[in-house]
């Protein structure tokens, strides 16, 4: 029997170089065999790693193609603990180590244990001949086993920690791609696919929906096929049945190393077969969604870290798939949603946008009313020559126009109080054209008018109407423009029966079908991003039903779309009917205005005293109630108060209370204006006290006609 012999500087050295920090497991297994081979003047070796009480082969040299699957995972470990040598003649019997190098022609093995706190491994080289250890070679291979080790144990650990980098960063990622994706069947797809991609060892994947009233899980997305959605389970799988619905039912993952020898697992019908798997419950809170199962085609193939990133995935999937069900849930409401605008302008959505326009119009108005109130007294005097007037007349008519805006804006804001006035639907179309007829010139549209003359009256809030053709006229543009450049625009009106009838015809492309389908739905438009909000329609249906009318359309593709209003014909009530008596102004009253803002008291003050009524300016509730007291003690009381609601110091409404105990006579003649109307707080007020107001910016007929009711003719 030989001595070992080994080159122990240039072995430590190469070992030592080997053992450098950023080798893999197997290339540090792979050199190690190699160097020890050389310098055994050996010719065979193998690496073993320890798996589950088992020796895994990881690396060879100088026996490629010579294991088969079942020796590699086979191997019982050796007794030894530290560096030996083993003679594998006849003598030896079955030693284990006979089955560590496939038949080769060694007469003995070196054992050198790998380790670090416990046995990591082993490598084992064939020598040629029976040999024996020195105490110094001992050491130095004890020495070199725990080096390799150690650099094993390092290796493992870089790699797991890169491992789980990536694995972070694949969640991250897919957390990011789930949250992004709202179509429910897209989601699922995504969801089966990135499990596969992500999880070493897994061959497929399939992810189940549970039936909350059957109890059944449907299979709903496969990453090996289509599948239908909501196609019916071919296994029968249910919540604790299968492998997935006992998972489901404990609420914990589910690691099947070999689903023949597993009870709990329900082969397929389709025929496909796997050997392991894994299911991981879809959870939230404690509401059960479904399952997420992976499954490979190695025995063994997935580990605890494998099941936990499973279940951070199937986690995440869960939420993802819940907010896709909301998100469905919601679009399949707005699908069948037919609201009003009063119904529109309630929503949450728009409550921000309704209070920025709530205070734009207060401050709006009172300029407005200001404009207005002049415009109106300059055309009632006779100072100015016929042009003069014209131009005022315009600058009223613009400001009239500013003012229906700003309602416009209100009625997105708050629950329109609808103002009927008997009017003619004509005026209101001619009004909506003017506004538009520059823009419409320039864009090269023809607008052609056949419009009934004898077209009766009827009652209707012609700011909510004008709104209604503004927006059909606006549709039928934008289609033409987009269409052919220009075309023509044909607004038709008639009397048929008791019902007056409007239609605005365009030469556009006409409807698409889906474009029919949700026509007056909320939020759907055909026009590009930042072009349309998806409301006006909606609006327009909102605002003809509240006047028990109707919208529709009709249409020829290719050639335009003809929208068509109908109103009933109603006759002027009686409160419409006093407004249009010619009564004459009362004169000679005593009146206070109480009002904040200078233009629209000088606005009130010109028409008072035009009429030929005394009047007085207080700036709030304070000055207010001072000035009655000096009227009080003078003896000279106030017939009426004109006062706004919102003032500073004292509001309308402290005044109204004051005025209510000292003088209950005179609070049933009091006239508020306000232009808060979108202030529950304002609306409940007048409605409460039950007396006439007036909205700014109001015309002075409307003002004469308040005055009446309150100071009937003595």
């Amino acid at each position: 029997m030989s001595i070992l012999k080994i080159d122990t500087p240039t072995m430590r050295n190469r070992i030592l170089e080997i053992s450098h920090f950023g080798r893999s497991v197997h290339h540090i297994l792979e050199e190690s065999l190699q160097v020890l081979v050389e310098q055994l003047d050996a010719e065979v070796g193998a690496a073993y790693l320890e798996d589950e009480g088992m020796l895994r082969l990881e690396a060879t040299y100088g026996l490629d193609g010579q294991f088969s699957q079942e020796e590699e995972l086979n191997l019982v470990p050796p007794a030894a603990s530290t560096p030996d040598i083993v003679s594998l003649d006849e003598e030896t019997g079955d030693h284990p180590l006979k089955e560590a190098l496939p038949p080769v022609s060694c007469t003995s093995v070196l054992s050198l244990p790998l380790t670090h706190t416990d046995i990591l491994g082993y490598l084992f080289v064939g020598l040629p001949s029976s040999m024996s250890m020195g105490e110094q070679d001992l050491d130095l291979l004890h020495c070199i086993g725990q080096i390799l080790g150690l650099a094993i144990e390092n290796a493992r650990l870089r790699e797991r920690l890169a491992r789980e980098g990536r694995q972070s960063q694949t969640i991250y990622d897919i957390s990011r791609a789930f949250v992004s994706t709202t179509s429910l069947d897209d989601l699922l797809d995504l969801i089966v696919h990135s499990a596969v991609d992500t999880i070493e060892g897994a061959d497929n994947c399939v992810l189940h929906l549970f039936d909350q009233e059957s109890g059944e899980l449907d299979p709903r997305a496969l990453s090996f096929a289509q599948v239908r959605p909501h196609a019916e389970g071919k296994n029968h799988l249910r919540i604790g049945r299968g492998v997935a619905g006992v998972a489901l039912q404990e609420g914990q993952v589910m690691n099947v190393p070999d689903v023949s020898r597993d009870p709990r697992f329900v082969p397929s019908d389709g025929g496909r077969s796997f050997i392991s798997m894994m299911a991981a419950p879809l959870k939230l809170g404690e509401r059960r969604i479904g399952t997420l199962s992976v499954d490979s085609q190695e025995r063994n193939a997935f580990s605890d870290s494998d099941g936990r990133l499973l279940m951070t995935l199937a986690t995440q999937a869960a939420a993802a798939i819940e907010n896709a069900r909301l998100v469905s849930d919601l679009q399949e409401s707005l699908e069948h949603l037919k609201t009003t605008q009063d119904q529109l302008v309630q929503s949450e959505k728009l409550s921000a946008l309704g209070q920025l326009i709530a205070g734009v119009a207060h401050e709006l108005n009172n300029p407005l009313t200001a404009i207005m109130g002049y415009t109106q007294l300059l055309q009632m005097s006779d100072r100015f020559d016929e042009k003069a007037q014209k131009d005022l007349k315009r600058v009223h008519i613009q400001a009239q126009r500013a003012a229906e805006i700003v309602e416009n804006l209100l009625t997105f804001a708050r629950q329109h109080r609808v103002e009927r006035q008997y009017v003619d639907v004509n005026e209101i179309i001619e009004r909506t054209l003017e506004l538009r007829s520059y823009q419409l010139h320039v864009e090269n549209v023809e607008v052609v008018r056949e419009l009934d003359e004898n077209l009766p009256r009827t009652m209707v809030d012609a700011s909510q109407m004008q709104q209604v053709f503004l927006n059909l006229i606006n549709n039928a543009q934008d289609a033409m423009i987009e269409h052919d450049g220009g075309g023509t625009l044909t607004i038709r009106s008639q009397a048929k029966g008791d019902k007056i009838r409007a239609s605005v015809s365009d030469t556009g492309p006409g409807l698409s079908p889906e474009a029919e389908k949700h026509l007056f739905e909320p939020f759907f438009t055909t026009k590009e991003v930042d072009k349309g909000t998806g409301l006006g329609l909606s609006i327009c249906f909102g605002i003809v039903d509240g006047h028990d009318g109707r919208i529709w359309a009709e249409n020829a593709p290719g050639e335009g779309a003809t929208f068509i209003i109908e109103l009933p014909i109603v006759g002027p009530t009686e409160e419409t009917k006093e407004e249009k008596k010619s009564a004459t102004p009362i004169t000679d009253k005593r009146i206070l205005i109480v009002e904040d803002d200078d233009h629209v008291a000088s606005v009130l003050e010109r028409l008072l005293s035009q009429d030929g009524h005394d009047t007085v300016w207080a700036r709030n509730g304070t000055m207010a109630i001072k000035a009655l007291s000096q009227a009080g003690e003078q003896d000279e009381p106030f017939d009426l108060l004109i006062s706004d609601v919102k003032m500073p110091k004292m509001s309308g409404v402290k005044l109204y209370e004051h005025i209510s105990e000292q003088d209950p006579e005179l609070a049933k003649r009091i006239l508020f204006i306000t232009g808060d109307t979108m202030s529950s707080g304002t609306r409940e007020f007048l409605r409460h006290i039950g007396l006439p107001y007036l909205t700014k910016p109001f015309k002075i007929e409307e003002m004469r006609l308040a005055l009446d009711r309150l100071l009937p003719q003595s």
